[in-house]
């Protein structure tokens, strides 16, 4: 006969004392039955610790917008235990522990540009848990979410973690033991903010060679640090990476006086990494570089900054493919724009560097001379408590760059294609250098050019044939085409005179009657913007004046020389009511200020 089944219990399983008694009632199938009872039980409550199926819950991803100056936000994503449901969260914050600034000098130059987060990639344990306080139970409750207030002249980090916590009286049924709590969350590290103007800030570093009109300039926050052409060498500026202020700054003539090269290695020793070194080239920096300056600026994160100091300081070089690393100058050309950023203890080469051709090209009205320019953008790491470059960009030339030397007939290298020697590469002794750079500037063949002119006495016969017979022929072409080169750069034709007496060829000018003889041939050397005082008379009332091409700016001898716009050409520029502009150099490369 059928027997009454089984009811549920109040827990919704099987009874087990109805099972017994229907195993009672029916003897023959009683065990089979009280078997079967027990199996359906322990398959519905199993045996389980729910402390041990808690899915933890995460820290939500953090954004610099969820802070502000004195507080932080971070919010999770929600537990589930199949057991039990959740009673609580539990947040737990924690803060460096001692001096706000002290991660600063426990951060390891190995991870030098790194932000914080990618410095726990390669060290998660960075900078260790004896850095921190002890962890704080700052929130208990059900919300998700939780705004830290942080003090004012405190560390701007914190690091959260959070783990949810199981409701006793919730257990589904009487297998699960124990609810307990999950295990904690990965710990998040999050900070509070600044103002945007210090939370990321531009600067831009610009050297110059020889030959070049512009400044060399050094700026910073919109902020104009150096910005002179009067001087020579190397202009060092330092800044500290805690709060980008200016901690030193100097010019030292590296190209003309050892001693200075020495004191300024000697300077540059005195900062460690909690500095941003800047070093930018004015004029000239290479003769007197010695090898304690490169060691010194190698150790800063320089690269081609031993190259050219080998070639140049210390001892005489010659080209070859052994001694000049870089084959591509001598000792008597000099004067390549250079600038540098970079981090006492990095390395060699791991700086940011700017390297360009020292070439200004004669009678090039249209091309700009080269400058050695780097860009980039500082940003504040919180954790660290220091700046860190981003986002840099350096001018190089492609020969240091890729080591591409410039192909023949173009810009950098005007050699004629079919003067190349061709290479061959099995015989030491047809060795040539990669390609010699071009020097076109009137400045550096003024004194050559004043002697294949015929304009210095008593050499002045140009324009007359002598043959073998003694026979006197002048020039058939119309006299106003008797021009050599520099008469067309130097106020018109020259006093010509027959050479068997002595007499007038041709009315012109003497030497000495030209404008500003002295300043041609000599004193243009010297000439800088400062010493030649207001509009240049103190060395040339004609200087970078229309149709005299011998001073222009830019080409001619004394090409840094350049005076200011008129009114005319400075209304053509439209700058946002901007109206001063520097120098005729500064209207052509940059018409506007930088910002």
């Amino acid at each position: 006969s059928r027997g009454p089944s089984a009811m549920p219990s109040a827990s919704g399983g099987p009874d087990l004392r109805a099972c017994a008694s229907l195993a009672r009632r029916h003897s023959f199938s009683g065990l089979w039955l009280l078997l079967a009872c027990l199996t359906a039980r322990g398959e519905y409550f199993p045996d389980v610790n729910a402390e041990q199926t808690w899915q933890r819950p995460l820290m939500m991803p953090w954004d610099p917008v969820r802070a502000l100056k004195q507080s932080i936000t971070v919010t999770w994503t929600p537990a589930w235990n199949p057991w039990c449901s959740v009673d609580r969260y539990e947040l737990q914050v924690r803060r460096p522990y001692g001096i706000p600034l002290r991660f600063a000098d426990l951060e390891s130059l190995r991870y030098r540009e790194a932000d914080i987060d990618m410095g726990h990639m390669e060290d998660p344990n960075w900078p260790g848990d004896h850095e921190w306080t002890n962890w704080t139970t700052n929130y208990t409750g059900v919300g998700r979410a939780y705004t830290l207030q942080v003090e004012d002249e405190t560390a701007h980090a914190a690091q959260f973690r959070v783990r949810a916590c199981g409701e006793p009286s919730s257990l589904a049924g009487p297998g699960p033991t124990d609810v307990g709590c999950s295990q904690w969350s990965p710990i998040q590290t999050a900070h509070t903010v600044l103002h945007a103007f210090i939370d990321k800030i531009n600067w831009m570093v610009r050297g110059t060679g020889m030959n070049a009109p512009t400044y060399t300039h050094i700026e910073v926050n919109r902020q104009i640090i150096y910005r002179r052409r009067d001087e020579t060498g190397l202009v060092l500026a330092c800044f500290l990476r805690l709060d980008m202020s200016l901690q030193w700054l100097r010019t030292y003539d590296t190209h003309r006086n050892r001693s200075e090269a020495l004191l300024m290695a000697q300077h540059l020793r005195t900062f460690n990494a909690s500095y941003f070194v800047v070093v930018a080239s004015t004029i000239a920096w290479e003769w007197q570089a010695p090898r304690t300056l490169v060691q010194t600026m190698e150790f800063c994160g320089a690269y081609h900054f031993g190259q050219w100091a080998h070639i140049f300081a210390e001892q005489v070089h010659y080209r070859s493919n052994t001694s000049d690393l870089q084959q591509t100058a001598s000792q008597q050309e000099f004067g390549h724009p250079y600038a540098f950023v970079g981090i006492p203890g990095i390395g060699s080469g791991m700086g940011w560097e700017s390297l360009m051709y020292n070439t200004g090209h004669y009678l090039a009205r249209t091309v700009k001379t080269q400058e050695a320019v780097i860009r980039g953008i500082a940003y504040y790491d919180y954790v660290a408590r220091l700046y860190r470059m981003d986002d840099v960009r350096a001018t190089k030339a492609l020969f240091f760059l890729k080591s591409q030397p410039p192909l023949p007939e173009t810009f950098h290298n005007p050699t004629p294609t079919r003067k190349v020697p061709e290479t061959d590469l099995f015989s030491i002794a047809s060795m040539q250098p990669a390609y010699i750079p071009y020097v076109g500037t009137l400045r550096h063949h003024i004194t050559s050019v004043l002697e294949a002119n015929g304009t210095v006495k008593p050499y002045n016969f140009a324009f007359v044939l002598k043959t073998d017979a003694k026979v006197f022929k002048v020039d058939p072409r119309p006299k106003s085409w008797w021009l050599t080169e520099l008469e067309m750069l130097w106020g018109g034709p020259s006093m010509r005179y027959w050479d068997h007496n002595g007499s007038k060829l041709y009315q012109g000018l003497n030497i000495n009657d030209r404008s500003c003889p002295d300043f041609i041939k000599y004193t243009h050397l010297m000439a800088s913007p400062e010493s030649c005082g207001v509009n240049f008379t103190d060395c040339c009332d004609r200087v970078d004046v229309p149709d005299f091409t011998i001073t222009e700016c830019r080409i001619g001898v004394s090409p840094t020389l350049c005076r200011e716009l008129d009114e005319n050409e400075s209304q053509m520029v439209n700058c946002s009511g901007v109206s001063h502009i520097d120098n005729a150099t500064h209207y052509d490369k940059w018409p506007c200020p930088f910002w």
